[in-house]
């Protein structure tokens, strides 16, 4: 596996933690307040989206300049123009991933047009009722009222010039009724929810091949027309007035041959339905204590998921490197074996043999920095050779077969030859 797709597996995976965490928690503290389940649905989102940018830096490997008491170091660069092959997994997959995001993107402009063309086929409304009129009294917000016969429940639209359409099926709803659904809607307006929805939408695509985002989209969807459902009923004061409108408006619904609106969800009306008739509300204190200890399992969560699945991570199995420490203890079992500096003079280069780049590992588009542990002994040859560091066990081979055979006029001690560690950094890199 390449860096850029064991980066990406690992984005994929914490995403898909720390968002089924977040679909998990709220049930776990029984957080039932729908604004704050909104925002903390859209801060698991945003943060899913910005994991990559949360991550710790790896610390980059230095070329370890010779000093007193250090391993004489050299680094070197291979280059290779990767293979003419079929498709790399790595082309498939990041393929996959843009023409998902693409093809996403596409359905929301899509979606953008219907709403566009509804609005443009619906008629002004032929004078304002009543119930209208007050509702933008109560909510203090105004939009253009038009009523479209494509529609079987009201919406909100629009960013610069908001408007709502209403159903035919609108002058059919009670007066206390007609007004609980107007509150509704210009709740939305001015909320500016088309903007949230937007970006919820383009959230989606970036996020579409993750199953745990798809469901954290819905829970906000729906956490957001329960959180203006209850603005809504604090306005009118008309709690059954407005359960009597969502149930009409869901059987009209369920009943209308009208094209699902974009975005709208028609399920969502019963939900609300039943989560406003058994709402037990949440006091001050126990949504603050649910809202913490939710932020609290959602830190450690991701603090699990950074330490389990870390970017920059290693994409080899486990046998394709050494450790540091069994790098050195090859050294220790060769006899006296000194490091540079001091009375240690370094050694100095006779013959070098550039490493070739393994034709399967340009095939595959590997690449990566190899770091090498080996003796010089006291007649200049390279000896005991491990790698500390690979991306790649084919890179480490074409490392260690070319050091081998690298000669040097040994390092000396008051001028007598001597064993010294030499430390290797063979960076392979495709063109």
């Amino acid at each position: 596996m390449t860096p850029l797709l064991a980066d990406l597996a690992s984005w994929w995976l914490q995403a898909g933690l720390l968002l089924g965490a977040g679909l998990v928690l709220p049930f776990a503290v029984r957080l039932r307040d729908p604004g704050v389940r909104l925002r903390l649905g859209q801060l698991l989102l945003a943060t899913a989206i910005l994991l990559p940018l949360l991550q710790p830096v790896p610390a980059s490997e230095t070329d370890g300049a010779t000093g007193p008491g250090q391993a004489f170091s050299l680094a070197i660069l291979v280059t290779g123009e990767p293979t003419a092959t079929a498709i790399s997994v790595e082309t498939a997959v990041l393929a996959l991933l843009v023409a998902g995001a693409a093809l996403r993107l596409a359905w929301l402009g899509i979606g953008l047009r219907r709403l566009g063309a509804l609005r443009r086929r619906s008629r002004p409304i032929a004078s304002l009722p009543r119930p209208v009129a007050s509702a933008m009294a109560r909510i203090g917000t105004t939009a253009e009222i038009l009523v479209s016969p494509d529609i079987a429940s009201p919406v909100a639209l629009g960013w610069r010039r908001p408007a709502i359409l209403l159903p035919e099926s609108f002058a059919l709803l009670e007066e206390a009724e007609q007004e609980a659904v107007a509150c509704h809607e210009l709740l939305h307006v001015k909320r500016r929810d088309s903007w949230a929805l937007l970006l919820e939408e383009g959230a989606r695509a970036l996020l579409w091949a993750q199953p745990a985002a798809w469901a954290v989209l819905s829970g906000i969807a729906l956490s957001r027309e329960q959180a203006v459902d209850h603005a809504a009923v604090a306005s009118t004061g008309n709690r059954r007035a407005y359960l009597r409108a969502l149930a009409v408006l869901a059987r009209l619904s369920q009943e209308s041959p009208a094209a699902a609106l974009p975005f709208h969800t028609r399920s969502h009306l019963v939900r609300r339905v039943a989560h406003l008739a058994k709402e037990v509300p949440m006091s001050r204190t126990r949504i603050s204590f649910a809202t913490a200890v939710s932020a609290v399992s959602l830190l450690l969560v991701g603090a699990a998921g950074a330490t389990a699945f870390p970017f920059g991570g290693d994409s080899q199995p486990p046998d394709a490197k050494a450790t540091p420490a069994k790098g050195i203890s090859v050294a220790a079992d060769d006899g006296e074996v000194l490091k540079v500096g001091g009375d240690v003079k370094e050694p100095v280069e006779l013959t070098r043999v550039q490493p070739t780049y393994p034709e399967e590992a340009r095939k595959n588009k590997v690449q990566g920095k190899v770091i090498l542990m080996a003796v010089i002994s006291e007649k200049g040859s390279v000896t005991k050779v491990e790698a500390v560091e690979s991306p790649d066990p084919m890179l480490t081979d074409a490392a260690i077969e070319a050091v081998k055979t690298w000669t040097y006029k040994p390092a000396t001690k008051h001028g007598k030859p001597v064993k010294v560690l030499l430390t290797i950094t063979v960076a392979f890199k495709l063109a």
